[in-house]
């Protein structure tokens, strides 16, 4: 324990270190760390690493034989794995075969998705990415704008793919709007939901990382960054390590070379000024679902500290909120829920900044599947539709609850919330939806 906490404190103070822990190229081996706790967890992200799989006794994370010898020189205990071909999945390429999204089949399916049921849905956009690509957005509800408004009914938003490797991401987000639609004056409690709520979902947060990283539809190069060049040879900004509550205060790297790169300043990237300024234009939003990959978790407020929701920040009786529907939900898509920082310190996140800001009862729900070793980042696009199916309830339940959070404390889930569901939500005609 003490050379491990002796060799990481060092390490955080050698600048070289920390310049090349995480390099942009040669990413050929899985690493593994030895660590005990949330303390040495949060150590390692110090040194720049971008933990992607969390054990009890150690960690995993993208990086090349040379991380071992530079852990060793800091009395770590590593290892590393020789990246197999099962993780980025080689499934059959034929028509039939699911498939990930790309970028311009996300913006086609959301353009025919809204002309299919212009009473219902309207195309926006969250604003333009860095290498001016739009952000398509979904306007979902039964009300009209001037309707909601004058109603004062909530705001839930729903997103995907701060990461841009993290495929699956899209795809939830992206199938759940077209169940929404596809519901709508069917099912009497969705009908009521959309009446009263109004509905925004981001499929694509970081079109130039996906776009740069996709390939296929099945696999892609590992990139986990937008496409920020920044002057040294590197490229990328981690959206996750950018948003302004707590910006730098730990779990993020000054090293551009970094996959946890805060940025030069809190929202220095178009893509989260997108996010914060529509968020800020909201002031009806109570809830919001940020989707990321892999591990299977339910997370929320705080990612930067250890204390929890108002110990030091946010109101004291939010936490048995958080609490309650994070259990509620991981009861039905069997995820692991918990505070953020249990894992390791990660500040200027999504999730942070939506609650530390505005007071909106945030998560972030890391997705299918459970481990590199069953697909990690690309598992095979057959997942796309039992993840779905997972964690419908899952995300309807916060719906149900967005007029008030605190209600979960003192009334019952609602009796279709309890009732089996598995849907099958067509992932193929979704994909050729043609008006």
């Amino acid at each position: 324990m003490k050379s491990f906490k002796m060799g990481l404190l060092a390490a955080v103070g050698f600048s070289a270190a920390l310049a090349h822990a995480a390099q942009e190229t040669s990413r050929t081996h899985y690493i593994e760390v030895q660590t005990n706790n949330k303390i040495e967890r949060s150590l390692v992200t110090r040194l720049g690493y971008a933990i992607d799989e969390v054990r009890s006794d150690k960690v995993f994370f993208l990086g090349n034989e040379a991380d071992v010898a530079k852990l060793a020189r800091l009395n770590l205990k590593a290892k590393a794995y020789k990246m197999q071909s099962n993780w980025t999945t080689q499934d059959d390429l034929s028509p039939e075969a699911a498939r990930y999204t790309s970028y311009s089949e996300v913006a086609q399916q959301l353009q025919n998705l809204a002309a299919s049921r212009p009473d219902l849905v309207t195309l926006t956009t969250l604003g333009n990415s860095l290498e001016n690509r739009d952000v398509p957005m979904l306007r979902i509800s039964g009300k009209s704008v001037a309707e909601a408004e004058a109603g004062q009914l909530p705001v839930i938003f729903y997103m995907g793919c701060h990461h841009a490797r993290e495929h699956l991401s899209v795809e939830v987000p992206l199938l759940y709007s077209k169940y929404l639609v596809e519901q709508y004056g069917k099912n009497a409690d969705i009908t009521r939901l959309l009446d009263t709520r109004e509905v925004y979902i981001a499929p694509m947060v970081n079109p130039d990382g996906h776009s740069y990283d996709y390939t296929n539809g099945i696999r892609g190069k590992m990139w986990r960054k937008n496409r920020r060049p920044n002057g040294n040879g590197t490229f990328g900004v981690d959206l996750n390590r950018n948003y302004g509550w707590g910006w730098g205060t730990g779990g993020s790297s000054t090293s551009p070379n970094s996959d946890v790169y805060m940025g030069t300043a809190a929202f220095s990237e178009p893509e989260t000024q997108n996010v914060r300024d529509f968020v800020n234009a909201q002031p009806r939003m109570t809830t919001l679902l940020s989707f990321h990959t892999f591990s299977e978790l339910i997370l929320y407020p705080w990612g930067g500290t250890y204390d929890k929701v108002g110990e030091k920040q946010g109101n004291p009786a939010d936490l048995p909120v958080f609490e309650k529907m994070a259990r509620d939900m991981a009861a039905w898509n069997k995820y692991t829920p918990q505070q953020s920082s249990d894992l390791y310190i990660a500040s200027g996140d999504t999730t942070d900044w939506a609650y530390g800001t505005h007071g909106i009862f945030s998560f972030t729900f890391e997705l299918s599947p459970s481990s590199m070793w069953q697909g990690g980042f690309y598992p095979s696009p057959n997942v796309i539709e039992p993840t779905f199916n997972d964690n419908i309830k899952p995300m309807l339940y916060m719906l149900e609850f967005a007029d008030n959070p605190h209600r979960v404390l003192t009334e019952k889930t609602p009796s279709f919330l309890e009732t089996p569901v598995k849907v099958g939500i067509g992932i193929a005609s979704f994909q050729d939806l043609q008006l």
